[in-house]
């Protein structure tokens, strides 16, 4: 799925968090699911770019405590919370939002970093209620999330979005995911809308790539049975998050794009991506003249 000629799978230098122009130095970020994989390397990410103001949430408090830990480590200068919160939760996330609003000021840069992966088998395999929990955690949790933004994050804030190249593939009998690929679908067309009714904020939903290094992404290559899957690096889509946020990327709002594509040729067609339905979901072929 190449947009640029150009694709990566490890950081590079146009999206490095320590460029001036990607300075998150007086922003506050939150990151729902910045207890483990991209979440956590996304939320060090914005450490590194300045920041010292970061909330994180999760599930579980133990995971989160460690999570932190380890980030105050590397930034012992920074503002490291931690908020037990289930995304699916509209209490639990509101109240979230809430405690680091009232810590670090209304939040600069949100990310939504949450998922849930149904067992790899065919629809009518999985237990109903497993299936569904994709949609209450990326669907809900799309929606949950939006309404926290919209309370507690500043007039102008930026959004970013964990999606999945795998909402725009095609069904494949050998990976079996229509419940982790479809919820990824119609969430990624929630933060549309939530962009569109909201034109002061950016919001901008990213493929982060397929990281085997963490849990997430270790267990589905586990599950699928597929041997020697090149991992893209953990640090690149955490690396691109940085740069989305900054004013270079302020073109892609309301866009789909992926951490894998070359910020450089991005933003060569800034004026054409911005100004057409390039990056958007569709029906490919239609409209069509006839």
């Amino acid at each position: 799925m190449n947009y640029t000629k150009v694709q990566h799978t490890k950081p590079y230098a146009a999206i490095s968090p320590l460029l001036p122009q990607h300075s998150a130095a007086s922003k506050s970020v939150f990151v729902a699911g910045g207890s483990q994989g991209i979440g956590k390397a996304t939320a060090l990410a914005f450490l590194d770019a300045g920041s010292k103001a970061i909330a994180i949430s999760g599930r579980r408090a133990d995971v989160l405590a460690a999570a932190a830990a380890e980030l105050r480590a590397q930034h012992p200068d920074a503002k490291v919370l931690t908020f037990a919160a289930d995304i699916a939760d509209p209490e639990a996330m509101d109240a979230a939002f809430a405690g680091a609003k009232a810590e670090l000021g209304p939040l600069d840069i949100v990310v939504n970093s949450t998922y849930y992966m149904p067992p790899l088998k065919p629809l009518l395999a999985v237990p109903l209620e497993q299936w569904w929990r994709a949609f209450e955690v990326s669907v809900k949790g799309a929606a949950v999330l939006a309404h926290c933004v919209a309370k507690h994050a500043a007039a102008d804030a930026v959004v970013l979005h964990y999606s999945t190249a795998g909402a725009l593939a095609p069904a494949a009998g050998g990976l079996p995911v229509s419940g982790y690929a479809a919820s990824k679908l119609a969430s990624v067309k929630v933060m549309e809308f939530f962009a569109v009714e909201n034109p002061k904020l950016r919001v901008i939903s990213i493929h982060p790539g397929i990281v085997t290094t963490s849990e997430g992404g270790e267990a589905f290559v586990k599950e699928a049975g597929i041997k020697d899957w090149p991992s893209d690096d953990i640090n690149l889509p955490a690396h691109f998050a940085v740069w989305a946020a900054s004013k270079e990327a302020e073109f892609l709002n309301q866009k789909f794009v992926f951490a894998a594509w070359d910020v450089d040729e991005l933003k060569a067609r800034k004026d054409e991506i911005a100004q057409s339905p390039e990056l958007l979901l569709g029906l490919n072929g239609f409209p069509r003249n006839v």
